[in-house]
C-alpha cells in the first residue's frame, strides 16, 4: 500500500500572490475586515497549494492559479511613473518659498513689531507643513515603485507588457 504524496511546498511568491487576491477581493467587498484579516493570516501561514487554495473556496475569480486583471496603465513601466505628479518648476518655486518665508517673515515681525501681527508666524508654518507633506508622500510613492519593480525583476518578468 502506498502512502499519499504529500502536496509540494509553497514559497514567497504564492503566498504574495493569495495575498494581493485576497486584498482585491475586499476592496470589492466581497469580504469584510475581520474576515479578510483571519484570510490573510492564514494565507501568510500557508505551506502548500491546498493550503491556499481553502481560503479562496467561497470567493469568484480572481483565485490563485487565474491571472489578475491588471489595467493597461498599471503594465506601463515603472520608471516612467517615477514620482508624484508635479511640474518641475512648480516643485522649486515651493523649495524656494518654503526656504525663504522663514526668514522674510521673522525679519517682517521684528521690523514691524509683533503685537497685533503675531498670527503672521502662522503662515511660514502652513508653508513648511504643506511642503513637507508633499515631500512625505513622494518619498513613499518612490520607495513603492522601487519595492514594485524589484519584485518584478525577482520574479523573473523584466518585460513589463509581459503577462
Amino acid at each position: 500500500m502506498t502512502e499519499p504524496v504529500p502536496a509540494p511546498r509553497i514559497g514567497d511568491a504564492e503566498r504574495d500572490q493569495a495575498t494581493e487576491y485576497l486584498r482585491e477581493h475586499l476592496a470589492q467587498g466581497r469580504l469584510d475586515q475581520v474576515e479578510f484579516d483571519e484570510r490573510m493570516t492564514a494565507a501568510l501561514s500557508a505551506r502548500t497549494q491546498p493550503d491556499i487554495d481553502r481560503l479562496f473556496t467561497d470567493l469568484p475569480a480572481p483565485r490563485p492559479g487565474q491571472e489578475l486583471a491588471v489595467p493597461q496603465a498599471a503594465k506601463a513601466p515603472v520608471a516612467a511613473a517615477d514620482a508624484l505628479p508635479m511640474s518641475p518648476k512648480l516643485v522649486n518655486a515651493m523649495g524656494v518659498l518654503t526656504a525663504v518665508i522663514w526668514p522674510v517673515t521673522l525679519l517682517l515681525l521684528f521690523a514691524i513689531g509683533w503685537g497685533q501681527y503675531w498670527w503672521l508666524i502662522f503662515v511660514p508654518i502652513a508653508v513648511s507643513s504643506l511642503w513637507g507633506h508633499y515631500q512625505q508622500q513622494n518619498d513613499q510613492h518612490r520607495k513603492r515603485l522601487r519595492r514594485e519593480e524589484r519584485r518584478r525583476l525577482e520574479r523573473g518578468n523584466d518585460d513589463p507588457d509581459a503577462s
